[in-house]
């Protein structure tokens, strides 16, 4: 058994980082908070979206290529697939979710609103713990010394680390607390 690897426990923690993101949504949606609603909204589909770059730039593709050297890994692909999926889902529906704060905030009807941001966040969070789970389950393991050699995984875990720190503009001040 191979141990979990730094790239593994780094996304892992960046999974468990956003999980607390979405629970302050979540509790600003239960105190009818509006303002912190959105601030919270916003930063978590804010690093969703850094997570998701860091995957679909840096890891990803190095696993697609470590599955493209053994056939006992053929499903991977198709497994990757999925996850982009998903990941197009996740921040599709956050869209709409911020468009829907935007609107209370330009025509009120926040009641409503925030029954309609709750849904959809109940959605992406239930999807997003399933694709979570496969992620660290079938794609974050390939990441062990069986499949990259010691310099592969630091250059790796240093790429994925600089797309994670890559924050939007209007969080920049956020990235350095």
């Amino acid at each position: 058994m191979h141990r979990i690897s730094k790239i593994h426990e780094r996304l892992e923690n960046d999974h468990a980082e956003l999980d607390d993101l979405v629970a302050r949504t979540f509790t600003a949606l239960d105190d009818a908070d509006a303002a912190r609603i959105f601030e919270n909204l916003d930063y978590f589909w804010a690093r969703l979206g850094m997570h998701i770059r860091a995957e679909h730039l840096r890891l990803f593709p190095a696993v697609r290529e470590i599955a493209s050297r053994s056939q006992e890994l053929a499903a991977i692909p198709k497994i990757l697939d999925r996850l982009r999926e998903d990941h197009d889902f996740f921040m599709t529906e956050l869209a709409r979710a911020i468009k829907a704060m935007r609107l209370v905030f330009s025509f009120g009807n926040e009641a409503e609103m925030f029954v309609v941001v709750r849904g959809i966040l109940e959605a992406v969070v239930e999807r997003l713990t399933e694709h979570n789970d496969i992620e660290e389950e079938q794609i974050y393991t390939l990441m062990s010394d069986e499949f990259l050699d010691d310099d592969s995984a630091e250059q790796l875990l240093a790429s994925v680390q600089k797309e994670l720190a890559r924050y939007p503009a209007r969080f920049e001040s956020r990235s350095k607390q």
